[in-house]
């Protein structure tokens, strides 16, 4: 091909070489034959932390003292692929000599960033190591394994499953499925996309319990794989003897375990990896090993019980007792006498004998203390003293007794509010605020709404023996929408519904409260007059109407259904109107 010569002058970036370094990512210097900077273009400024004026016109061995680029001058010899580091960067140079009419009249280095070229090279070293190790799994798994693709040919199988039915490997690789194993219904999965467990299967003459499942590659079904279970039909029929028993064992443990208070939940129970949730574990983690009081604010549904449960059992007290006394379910009137216990004869009806109280009931371990904010004020400032002296008094008795208790609070109030309204003592809300915890609401971390709706979907699915797999799209994009009020506690509340209508193994959004399936239909009606929040509100109406309504009027039940405490219900209540 024959360039036009006025085309070639007309191009100014062909005729400026000095544009052209200085568009060049990668390092570009050169020398001159008296060992002076030529060139220094911006990636040698940037690498080297040199300006250009400082650098171009200078002795090379002034400006960067070891380089090769002299000896390349000296000796006429080039270096190729050597490598240096620059910064917190490997780089890979090239050095040559420049020559005109046979004689050395400069060097020029080129030097290429191979950092990541680098990581990526051990990056696939480690997958290749991986994958070898999981080969060695697979190959050595007692349990049988096979994998066909869409046509129904064999494409893996292990030494286990070719065993069983009485080939090798090698001659099983590549033949039809209903060539060898004909009694095994693998060659259906493809066309059904159905998971099977634990089905029975009869290979070579022998009952066996399966699964069968579909494998996807890029959304679409690429074949699927089979795994044996058991090898024979007794060794279930054994096993669920065994866990009969287990579980025997295990409900005899659980009762005795019961008689002693105690937290049961650890930091890894709680779901969330945003990086809010991230926070407050190590928070967690690092707070529990203090004496402090706590106070966990956050509104209803987030789980302000689960963090005081993590608080016990990650602190130095795990082996205590863990107490729980909720300040808005106790009668005011029998509050005192809860957290303090009586003496005999302190009251009409007093039990004989009297009665421990939680503070001491919790002595050497943690007392949480949840709905503070809804604790009178009589009572606050009865708690205050506990905090201050670390003794309480029994009603009845005039004797002190001294309580080693670490107090965990929390609250979904105001209380900053509820102190301007004087409903909280100033005093008390310093002395349990000497660490604060707060637990975000769901409509603030939905990227861990994944993670919390799979949690329920397996503790369901062991509740109900049922094998639910996942929710439709439908529904995971109707649950990115919804606002939660309830928060966490709703969504369980919602799963455990779905689990209750379900047919399949997927949850639909035919399966979903009314009040969602209205939001979802609202949302996507075009709306003239109306913002997302007043939707929300009118969704959150109705849901609590429909509430009311099933419950019969009974705020407990709906307050239960809802997801929400009773005290938000109430507070939802007057905002919207709602009489019964």
């Amino acid at each position: 091909m024959v360039l036009n010569k006025n085309y070639l002058e007309s191009t100014s970036f062909l005729q400026d070489e000095q544009a052209i370094f200085n568009s060049v990512h990668n390092i570009v210097m050169a020398i001159d034959y008296q060992g002076r900077i030529t060139i220094f273009n911006p990636t040698s400024e940037r690498v080297f932390n040199i300006p250009a004026e400082k650098a171009l016109g200078h002795l090379i061995s002034e400006v960067l003292p070891g380089t090769g680029l002299l000896k390349v001058l000296k000796t006429g010899k080039p270096h190729i692929g050597r490598k240096f580091v620059a910064g917190n960067a490997l780089w890979v140079v090239n050095r040559t000599p420049v020559i005109q009419n046979g004689a050395i009249v400069g060097a020029i280095g080129v030097a290429q960033e191979v950092t990541e070229l680098q990581y990526l090279a051990e990056e696939l070293e480690e997958t290749n190591r991986i994958r070898g190790t999981l080969e060695t799994i697979f190959d050595s798994a007692r349990d049988g394994y096979l994998a066909i693709n869409n046509e129904g040919r064999v494409i893996l199988i292990n030494e286990a499953m070719a065993g069983l039915l009485g080939v090798t490997v090698a001659e099983a690789t590549g033949r039809h499925v209903t060539e060898i194993a004909p009694d095994t219904g693998l060659q259906l999965i493809p066309r059904n996309s159905k998971t099977q467990i634990g089905e029975v299967a009869r290979i070579n003459g022998r009952d066996t319990v399966v699964m069968r499942y579909p494998i996807y590659q890029q959304g679409k079904i690429a074949g699927a794989v089979s795994k044996v279970m058991f090898n024979d039909v007794e060794q279930l029929i054994a096993l669920a003897g065994k866990l009969n028993a287990l579980r025997r064992e295990q409900g005899a443990q659980r009762k005795e375990t019961e008689r002693v208070p105690g937290a049961r939940f650890q930091v890894n129970d709680i779901i969330g990896s945003c990086p809010s949730m991230s926070r407050l574990k190590e928070t967690i983690r690092r707070v529990a090993q203090r004496p402090s009081t706590v106070l966990i604010r956050g509104e209803s549904g987030t789980g302000k019980e689960l963090v005081a449960h993590a608080l016990h059992t990650v602190s130095p007290r795990r082996n205590g007792p863990f107490v729980k006394v909720n300040c808005a379910a106790v009668p005011e009137n029998l509050l005192e006498s809860e957290l303090f216990g009586y003496q005999e004869g302190a009251f009409t009806g007093a039990r004989k004998g009297g009665q421990t109280g939680k503070f001491e009931q919790a002595n050497g371990g943690t007392i949480f203390l949840d709905e503070i904010g809804d604790m009178p004020l009589a009572m606050q400032a009865k708690l205050l003293r506990v905090l201050q002296d670390r003794e309480i008094e029994r009603l009845g008795d005039n004797r002190t007794r001294q309580v080693d208790v670490r107090v965990v609070a929390a609250t979904n109030r105001d209380i900053e509010g509820l102190i301007r309204q004087g409903q909280f003592r100033e005093d008390l809300y310093y002395r349990l605020n000497v660490i604060s915890l707060h637990i975000p609401p769901l409509r603030e971390r939905l990227p861990d709404l994944h993670g919390l709706a799979h949690h329920f979907i397996d503790k369901f699915n062991l509740e109900f023996g049922l094998s639910i797999r996942d929710l439709s799209p439908e529904v995971w994009s109707l649950l990115q929408e919804y606002n939660w009020p309830g928060n966490v506690r709703e969504l369980e509340n919602v799963i455990e519904r779905a689990f209750n209508l379900v047919e399949g193994e997927t949850i639909q959004t035919g399966h979903l409260p009314q009040y969602l399936l209205k939001l979802h239909r609202e949302v996507r009606r075009p709306v003239a007059d109306r913002t997302l929040p007043a939707l929300l509100e009118e969704v959150e109406k109705e849901a609590l109407i429909e509430a009311l309504a099933t419950s019969g009027g009974n705020k407990m039940q709906a307050a239960r259904a809802l997801g929400i405490s009773r005290a938000w219900l109430y507070k939802k209540m007057k905002q919207y109107g709602i009489q019964l």
